[in-house]
């Protein structure tokens, strides 16, 4: 019995043995068809029997013959096949919508998915780009990203725009707190460019947020990254596109001003300060005239462009050419562009592909740069377009029987010098680009980039005459611009960048992949400008540069040069744990000719989980979640010639030489600025991936700030620059994403960017407690200790503890006697913006809701109004009693209400109130629908025509805003600047646009 129960189990065990069999196969990705390094192969039901595919793609495994096997990778479908004998299985496996969208351009260049990703990272596509039909990138970001900010100098085609991420990193202002701005893998030079490269032409725009996510690009990126990747060709047949774009601007939100008060003083016509409204009320009936609505006008911007591309298996080119005109609102402000973009690349052999590429830009321009006073502060009664009699301006007051002083202090219409001054900028810029990629073996791929980015500028300002010799009784006492003037600039500027790049994917282990990148990079920058021009023309309508007098001639030339070369040598590992954990770290070494610390070496490190893929928490409902956090350091360099002497002319001196200059002296020793960072963060995705949640909190400091300290006069100087001083950014960043609507007929789609940030002062050189930036009046933007890295400091009321204004026995406001008090901050509690898309069929409509809470707007503009009377408080509390709400100190030291009435007359109201800077500090929370596009895709009803598509598109822009501030717009800056920035500042700013624009665009 014994040995039939033995014989019986053998047989089993041998049916058993004899019915397993080895499964071998390849597995490849449906997208790439390029294989799938690390998938998981397993029986199903025998988790514990399982392979997993090499660097090929390839896997073994034992199975028993009637057996399933189940293929798996994160971002990927999985898969289940039945063996049913067979001995090779060769698996295609798809990406699952977790990941579809998920592949960025990172560091370097490198295209990746973002699960491997331990850092903030956010992407835009072309269509969200060109969203809302902007002619301007950098305008484009607004409300998109989270965590970035975009504010601009007004509402002209030539206005300058400002983008900051997380913050300001240098207080310093001659230090720049912009991005580094990648295009196509290569560093440009300034990240103003960005509003000029052709939107239609990006295929994508990636924002690197951290100091971990930029770290390699090395010290030019310690403000973030923004990477342009332009479109390029694809094999196949040839594709062309076409598109025109017509738009119509309007002033937005234009100033009122008083229609009560005629010019004078003390309600009295006064003829030598006419230009004002402190006068005498207007009787019944007199004509009034709409000045600042007179001074502007409807822009209207044109921009037609063309591109094409095809290729073959082993070429492929893409070509575009686009050219806008755009008239601002402001007479003679334009901007006509052209750009003209070519790449390529080559398929030399299978395993070397060379690639070239140039983008020229040639821009003719005249900016509308920012709108006199005297427009908003013209006189009621008087009608500002009649600025010109026979070819003379036509003056506010009479000249007859005004001496030579009295007239050259009299007013022309602001009319005169847009319309009889001329002026016009000429600029090229040349980026060019080459690159060559070389793959000898599986998962290793050496690079080699080549960059030029040149621009030459022209720029020629003619400022008319405004009198004849002949008008005065002596004219060699008066100064030769009020004969006309002229200037005339050139300037050269270009960079070379030169980089060597390797990258190595390799498994090392069943279940291990590890990424290698090192590299090398240099940069080179030089530029040049020469400047000339001199006032005084002698012969009336000869405007040339040799009509000047001769005293002139060479009295404002100038030659300036600057040079400066960098170079780094940077090395990332990145280690992969079955598509589930990811660590990383990187290391760079930079060298720079701006520092006495010639190199300087600073390291990253990141960590990222997929937790439920580690616990097998994956749902219908919580579909996916990762946990990421990172350390990194960066460091910062100077600006070049710090440890140059300073010289300035002294015309008192009997040769008229130079002699150093006693405000400033040259570094002794500087290093580098150092930003060191920590950041963590969740990426969640909830019902089948229609939800996604990304969420970031993040700490920088940054020490060794560069600054210019006060020192003391026995040392011949009074400021030295050195390294002192350090500063704090914090904040949390949120992405929501939310799939609302999708079937056959209907695509609903929702996003918010939700982001703020918290920046401090926590260090000062010893006795300074602000650094001071710009100055408007007696207000500056501040850099203040223990506060804000964008406050603003000026002249405040004296306060009890309690924060209460101080009034005197008869009840007026005491003024602080501190000239600098800090007053408030710039900075926005929050940013957020919303963003949606609706589409049905072919009909599609989208928008975008961008809104601030808080942050303080210094409202320079409305401060003028005031203290020339047009303001409309002026025109309600004009010569009445009020009874200002402040505390009266009494002689035990306690505080009583002030209950005394005073008279606000003009000298009341300059003296107590228009001299105050914190009168005019607004709140500049706001809530604007940015824009709204309706459009039409007629595709589907020209299926037998030439057009391969074809889609007209109506949007509007800047339709609605609700904001308490009393300006144009509270989003604005007086122009862009470093350090503490200019944001938050309303200097009499072209004020914003609403727009119209119609767009077609067309594919054959």
């Amino acid at each position: 019995m014994k040995k039939q129960l033995l014989c019986l189990l053998f047989s089993l065990w041998a049916i058993t043995v004899c019915a397993q069999q080895i499964v071998t196969g390849k597995v490849i990705s449906a997208d790439d068809n390029e294989p799938v390094i690390g998938a998981s192969v397993t029986v199903k039901g025998d988790p514990g029997t399982g392979s997993i595919t090499d660097f090929d793609g390839k896997y073994s495994i034992k199975v028993p013959n009637n057996s399933t096997l189940v293929f798996t990778y994160v971002g990927m479908e999985p898969q289940d096949i039945k063996v049913d004998g067979r001995t090779t299985i060769n698996v295609t496996m798809k990406t699952s919508s977790i990941m579809v969208d998920e592949v960025v351009v990172t560091a370097m260049g490198v295209t990746t998915q973002k699960k491997k990703l331990n850092y903030a990272v956010q992407s835009l596509d072309s269509d969200e780009l060109m969203g809302g039909a902007n002619t301007n990138l950098v305008s484009a970001l607004q409300g998109k990203v989270s965590g970035l900010s975009v504010t601009s100098n007004g509402g002209s085609p030539n206005a300058s725009s400002q983008i900051l991420i997380r913050g300001i990193s240098s207080i310093n202002n001659v230090m720049d707190n912009q991005p580094l701005l990648i295009i196509d893998g290569m560093p440009v030079s300034g990240a103003g460019i960005a509003s000029q490269i052709n939107p239609s032409d990006v295929e994508s725009m990636t924002v690197l947020k951290g100091a971990a996510a930029s770290a390699l690009y090395g010290q030019e990126a310690s403000n973030g990254v923004i990477l342009i990747t332009t479109k390029r060709g694809q094999a196949g047949k040839l594709i062309v596109n076409a598109n025109a774009s017509v738009e119509v601007n309007t002033a937005m939100r234009l100033p009122k001003v008083q229609q009560t008060y005629l010019p004078g003083s003390r309600g009295v016509f006064n003829a030598s300060n006419v230009v004002n409204g402190w006068g005498p009320m207007i009787e019944d009936g007199a004509k009034t005239f709409d000045n600042i609505d007179a001074y502007f006008q409807h822009g209207f911007t044109q921009k037609y462009d063309m591109s094409a591309s095809g290729g073959t298996d082993r070429f492929v080119g893409f070509g575009s050419l686009a050219y806008s005109m755009a008239d601002g609102i402001v007479y003679d402000d334009y901007q006509n562009r052209m750009n003209l973009m070519l790449k390529g690349s080559y398929k030399v052999t299978k395993t070397l592909e060379i690639g070239l590429s140039a983008n020229v830009i040639n821009t003719v321009s005249r900016g509308g740069g920012i709108i006199p006073s005297s427009v908003y502060n013209w006189p009621i009664d008087m009608d500002i377009s009649q600025y010109q009699n026979n070819g003379m301006p036509n003056w506010i007051f009479p000249t007859e029987g005004l001496t030579d002083n009295e007239m050259i202090a009299l007013p022309a219409s602001p009319m005169w010098s847009r319309y009889m001054d001329s002026g016009q900028g000429n600029s090229t810029r040349n980026m060019l680009g080459a690159n060559i990629q070389w793959k000898p073996i599986a998962g290793l791929e050496v690079a080699g980039k080549f960059s030029w980015d040149e621009n030459h500028a022209e720029s020629e300002s003619i400022t008319a005459p405004k009198f004849l010799r002949e008008d005065f009784e002596n004219s060699g006492n008066v100064d030769e611009k009020y004969f006309g003037s002229i200037d005339f600039s050139q300037s050269r500027s270009r960079m070379l960048t030169l980089q060597a790049i390797v990258n190595y994917d390799v498994t090392i282990a069943k279940n291990f992949n590890i990424h290698f990148l090192g590299g090398y990079e240099l940069k080179e920058r030089k530029s040049r400008s020469v400047g000339t021009g001199g006032d005084g023309f002698q012969i009336f309508g000869f405007e040339n540069l040799s009509n000047i007098t001769a005293q002139e001639i060479g009295r404002n030339t100038s030659l300036i040069h600057s040079h400066k070369r960098m170079m780094g040598y940077f090395g990332e590992l990145r280690f992969d744990y079955k598509g589930i954990a990811y660590v990383s770290g990187t290391a760079r070494e930079d060298f720079t000719s701006t520092l006495s610390t010639r190199h300087y070496f600073y390291p990253s490190v990141t960590g990222g989980l997929i937790f439920t893929e580690l616990f097998k928490l994956s749902s219908d409902v919580f579909s996916y979640g990762k946990i990421r956090g990172n350390w990194a350091k960066v460091g910062k360099d100077a600006q070049p010639y710090a440890f140059d002497e300073r010289y300035v002319q002294k015309p008192a001196f009997p040769d008229q030489g130079f002699a150093t200059d006693p405000t400033k002296s040259r570094a002794v020793n500087l290093d580098p600025e150092m930003s060191r960072s920590w950041e963590i963060g969740l990426d969640l995705r909830f019902f089948s991936e229609k939800t996604k949640i990304d969420v970031a909190y993040y700490n920088t400091k940054v020490d060794n700030q560069i600054l210019y300290v006060r020192v003391s006069p026995t040392q011949g100087t009074i400021l030295a620059i050195r390294n002192e001083g350090n500063i704090e950014n914090k904040g949390v960043e949120l992405q929501i994403s939310q799939e609302i609507m999708k079937n056959k007929d209907w695509i609903w789609n929702a996003n918010v960017n939700f982001g703020f940030n918290r920046g401090k002062v926590k260090g000062l050189p010893e006795g300074q407690s602000e650094m001071q930036g710009n100055q408007f009046g007696d207000a500056f933007t501040s850099a203040y200790l223990g506060m804000s890295t964008t406050s603003i400091t000026g002249k405040d009321y004296s306060r009890t503890p309690n924060g209460d204004i101080i009034c005197d026995e008869n009840g007026y406001p005491v003024i602080s006697p501190t000239k600098s008090n800090y007053i408030g901050d710039r900075e926005p509690k929050f940013l957020m913006g919303i963003t949606s898309m609706l589409q049905w069929k072919n009909l599609s409509v989208s928008f975008l809701l961008d809104a601030r809470k808080g942050g303080k707007v210094l409202n320079v503009t409305q401060r003028s109004l005031f203290s020339n009377g047009q303001s409309l408080f002026t025109e309600k509390y004009r010569n009445r009693e009020v009874v200002v709400k402040g505390m009266v100190q009494q002689a035990d030291g306690s505080y009583v209400p002030n209950e005394k009435p005073i008279l606000l007359d003009q000298k009341t109201l300059i003296d107590n109130f228009s001299n105050i800077t914190s009168n005019f500090l607004e709140d500049g929370s706001y809530l604007r629908l940015s824009y709204v596009t309706v459009s039409y895709d007629f595709s589907s009803l020209l299926k037998n025509s030439v057009f391969n598509a074809l889609r007209l598109s109506l949007t509007g822009r800047n339709l609605f805003l609700a904001t308490k501030y009393t300006g144009c717009d509270p989003q604005v800056n007086a122009g862009v600047a470093g350090g503490t920035g200019n944001m938050g500042v309303d200097n009499f700013s072209i004020p914003s646009t609403r727009s119209f624009n119609v767009s077609i665009n067309a594919t054959f």
